[in-house]
């Protein structure tokens, strides 16, 4: 098991574990710039393909692909996501990414990747100038093992987000509240609040995370809902529509159709098949 504590990251117990990948959330702190850890190492034959969630926050990543007598072929900085607009997704033979789910308030302050100009990317390289202060990490690439080099990107987006100035604006609140909650919180309580207008903070939130606080919101409750039902074999869907903040049963479908093309129980047949498969060595210690 390897520990994280500067970010309460236990990579022994991930929160997330679908086929290939795994992801650990990290300690809940307004002045940090990430808020997930995850990695996906391909199958070196035949990588397991799967629809992905829609959602608006991007990651920085570290990609590493080998040759098939797994030497290391290239190692560069990326970005993923965001989708805002879900599509199936389909890694490389033998491709590695170990990456951070960045909150996209502050995306484009810290790092230089505003949210709406990345969606709908699967992987494209990073920011040229966001290069230097991931040198550390990228050169751990080339040899470490890929615990040790998300703890060496970790490490260099500490460094980076301590020479930027955090956003601290109301839609920084909102965003980070909406994601405690999942999406549950009301957006109009939420401007209450902060005191601010709602036409203010929803013209604020667009420009700063990329989409309509409704739109986030939307995103987060159909996550919610699609990792609860992914835990159980025959999941108790009008349950699982309530707990995610749903109306009822009949709005979680119309949502999952609308953004995923699909309905909860597709979805959910889709992903279980991948939930079965062997999680990747070393990461899934208890």
């Amino acid at each position: 098991m390897v520990r994280d504590s500067s970010t309460h990251l236990d990579q022994g117990r991930p929160y997330h574990v679908l086929g290939q990948y795994l992801a650990w959330r990290l300690a809940a702190s307004p002045s940090l710039p990430v808020d997930l850890a995850w990695i996906s190492i391909a199958d070196a034959n035949s990588p397991a393909s799967h629809k992905l969630l829609p959602h608006g926050e991007p990651s920085i990543a570290i990609r590493r692909r080998r040759t098939v007598t797994n030497a290391l072929e290239s190692v560069e900085l990326v970005v993923c996501g965001p989708y805002y607009k879900t599509g199936q997704y389909t890694p490389e033979a033998r491709e590695e990414l170990i990456a951070f789910r960045l909150k996209p308030e502050f995306s484009a302050a810290v790092f230089n990747i505003a949210p709406q100009d990345y969606g709908g990317l699967s992987t494209t390289n990073a920011p040229l100038e966001l290069m230097p202060f991931f040198a550390n990490a990228l050169k751990c690439a080339e040899f470490a093992e890929a615990s040790d080099v998300l703890i060496a990107v970790k490490s260099d987006i500490l460094n980076l987000a301590a020479s930027r100035k955090i956003p601290t604006g109301p839609e920084a609140a909102t965003a980070e509240w909406m994601r405690q909650s999942e999406g549950k919180i009301m957006f109009r309580d939420i401007a209450s609040k902060l005191d601010v207008s709602e036409r203010n903070l929803r013209r604020r939130f667009i420009d700063h995370v990329g989409c309509r606080p409704k739109t986030y919101a939307r995103y987060l409750k159909i996550t919610a809902a699609a990792l609860a039902a992914e835990k159980m074999a025959k999941p108790d869907w009008a349950a699982v529509a309530a707990d995610a903040g749903f109306h009822d049963q009949p709005h979680m479908i119309n949502s999952f159709q609308a953004e995923i093309g699909m309905t909860p129980k597709a979805f959910h047949a889709e992903r279980r098949t991948l939930v079965s498969q062997t999680p990747l060595s070393g990461f899934c210690n208890t």
